[in-house]
């Protein structure tokens, strides 16, 4: 269980996977890009998650992953005193929308901490340095804050670069017991792209 975090479990725990047929890129193209999303579900509002956003003990969130092309996905969390990488079993997405914790599951805001931050990273390649850091699954926040520092000004691209044509994504959400089921947040999905590597990160301020 992450500080300031839990899942909450509807019918089963773990990610699940949104089955999408994808645009062809450029191979000569350096930029990776993901549609990235984050639902929070405040009452009985849902809304798509801005960067910085305030949050209230109770509030449940569910992370969407869409990478343009085969990539490495990291999902780490921060309360600002510990970091946990979410998704300590690696997942390589290919064609797919990561979800988690799942299409059933939530991960609820306990109100411990002021803060609560999420870091998405999607890669062409494995990221020794990631898996260094959380090879226990946890490390000291400053440890992780160093290092997101880092990849965050190597993943910086030159905006006067032309973007391409956005990419698609369709299919079914496969629900529990094989059933398809349509998301439409899914088809919301926001655009982000980064250089060699993909950096979305999202700070929330927990309301007391």
């Amino acid at each position: 269980m992450e500080k300031g975090l839990k899942t909450i479990s509807a019918l089963f725990l773990g990610a699940c996977f949104v089955l999408a047929i994808i645009a062809p890129a450029n191979a000569q193209e350096k930029r990776v890009r993901a549609k990235i999303g984050i639902q929070i579900r405040s009452g009985n509002l849902i809304m798509h998650a801005k960067s910085r956003d305030t949050l209230k003990p109770g509030d449940l969130l569910r992370i969407y992953v869409h990478p343009e092309e085969t990539s490495n996905v990291y999902l780490i969390h921060t309360d600002h005193k510990t970091a946990t990488l979410l998704n300590l079993t690696q997942q390589k997405i290919h064609s797919s929308t990561l979800v988690m914790p799942s299409l059933q599951d939530f991960y609820q805001v306990d109100g411990k901490s002021d803060k609560e931050s999420f870091t998405v990273i999607c890669s062409p390649n494995q990221m020794t340095k990631v898996q260094e850091i959380f090879s226990s699954g946890e490390a000291p926040f400053s440890r992780w804050a160093e290092a997101e520092k880092g990849f965050i000004k190597n993943s910086k691209i030159d905006l006067s670069q032309k973007n391409k044509k956005p990419f698609g994504i369709a299919g079914n959400v496969r629900g529990a017991g094989g059933s398809d089921n349509m998301d439409p947040f899914v088809s919301k999905l926001q655009i982000f792209s980064g250089r060699s590597i993909l950096i979305k990160r999202y700070e929330f301020r927990v309301k007391k």
